[in-house]
């Protein structure tokens, strides 16, 4: 068993609760390897370089190219644990799905019996939507929630408009309670899930657990957005997870039934919608169909994308075995818009000429630098406090009218 030690920490809208592990049973992990000539490897050094050269021009903070399980190309503070924003979605479903597998428990258990309600209590229809439709954004749930954007609590369909599993919506509320649904069906707290079940197994070698947060607006919702910071090196090693078909080092994390459903078409959107025709959504994850015909690279390969604001991205391309990273620096105000983003990986896919022949040479993993910026360096001030402690500061402090802790 791991050694248990609580932690809290105090911060503008944060109140975190964590799990250090030692001692626990992992799968040691492999080192990256990387390609020592990327033109026998397959792809173009020229081309790769005039992508290198964009993706510092569009203040890319990171890029990793990751082709059959090795590393193309390292640009940037890949160490660096980034904001995921909504990348965290995506995150929950490896999570959920990694436990799922060592201990099943009914996906399509009713918020109804597992007792969750929000501040505005919940109508007997909207008690029916279960845990699957939530992970896929279709509760017909439409309440307020914490960590929710402006643009997307204007877009927040009329209450009672859709039934359980009717409608899709991108709707954090959703997204919210499938965590501490997790909690009720499994017992565990998402984010202590997360560390013992991907992250040490995994060998995710820049995680800590102090890089996991609650956001809580407990004036808007008892629920609060379990919130991740992550680094490309590491998001690429969840990425490869899913497509190895949830084996790692000879062990089974995720099934592969698991990861098929995920990454489906669960949802299809109409033209005009989400970018167009045919693009959709799985559970926590976006997918897009295969367009041979577009003028674009990138779009003549079926995708399965993690994303988030500010140039947050990992984009998995199955019948390639190849992912891509990319991460923006919004600690300070340098996130990617989605059109340069969308250049920058149509020069990636287009360096690809050909898949790694299996004598290709590999060495160390070797990051070039993209800019001489650096990322602001994390707070580490918080510390174990006793249970003692815990008591005397529980409560609630609020910091505006509606955020608080």
């Amino acid at each position: 068993m791991s050694e248990i030690r609580k932690l809290r920490k105090l911060g503008t809208y944060l109140f975190a609760f964590w799990l250090f592990f030692s001692g626990a049973d992992t799968t040691i992990s492999q080192d990256w390897k990387q390609h020592l000539d990327v033109d026998k490897a397959g792809w173009s050094s020229s081309e790769l370089k005039t992508a290198k050269d964009y993706a510092a021009s569009i203040n890319s903070s990171a890029v990793m190219i990751v082709d059959h399980g090795n590393v193309v190309a390292a640009w940037g503070n890949i160490e660096h644990p980034y904001k995921a924003a909504s990348m965290r979605k995506s995150i929950y479903d490896g999570t959920i799905g990694a436990v799922n597998f060592e201990k099943p428990f009914d996906m399509e258990t009713s918020l109804e019996k597992l007792n969750i309600d929000d501040l505005d209590p919940l109508s007997q229809e909207e008690k029916q939507a279960t845990f699957e439709q939530l992970m896929m954004a279709r509760s017909g749930i439409y309440h307020p929630a914490a960590y929710e954007t402006e643009s997307n609590a204007e877009r927040r369909p009329e209450r009672h408009s859709a039934k359980p599993g009717e409608k899709w919506y991108y709707n954090n509320w959703d997204f919210n309670v499938v965590t501490a649904a997790f909690q009720k069906l499994s017992g565990r707290e998402i984010e202590d899930a997360f560390a013992e079940d991907l992250a040490a197994p995994l060998g995710m070698e820049d995680f800590d657990p102090g890089h996991i947060f609650k956001w809580f607006e407990p004036r808007i919702s008892r629920h609060s957005a379990v919130t991740f910071r992550i680094s490309a090196r590491d998001l690429s090693r969840f990425g490869k997870l899913y497509l190895q078909k949830g084996r790692w080092n000879g062990k089974q994390i995720l099934s592969p039934d698991w990861i098929k459903r995920s990454t489906s078409f669960l949802t299809t959107f109409p033209e005009g919608h989400y970018g167009g025709e045919g693009n959709g959504y799985g559970r926590m994850w976006w997918v897009y169909p295969a367009r041979p015909g577009s003028e674009y690279p990138y779009e003549t390969y079926h995708r399965v994308a993690a994303r988030g604001t500010g140039g947050q991205l990992m984009v998995l391309f199955p019948e390639l075995d190849l992912l891509i990273v990319h991460r923006g620096d919004t600690d300070q105000g340098n996130g990617v818009s989605g059109g340069d983003l969308f250049k920058l990986l149509n020069m990636i896919v287009k360096a690809r000429k050909t898949a790694p022949t299996k004598d290709a040479l590999l060495g160390p993993l070797r990051s070039e630098p993209l800019s001489d910026k650096k990322p602001l360096p994390l707070r580490d001030d918080y510390s174990a406090i006793s249970e003692d402690e815990i008591d005397r500061l529980e409560g609630s402090f609020m910091f505006s009218d509606k955020q608080g802790i």
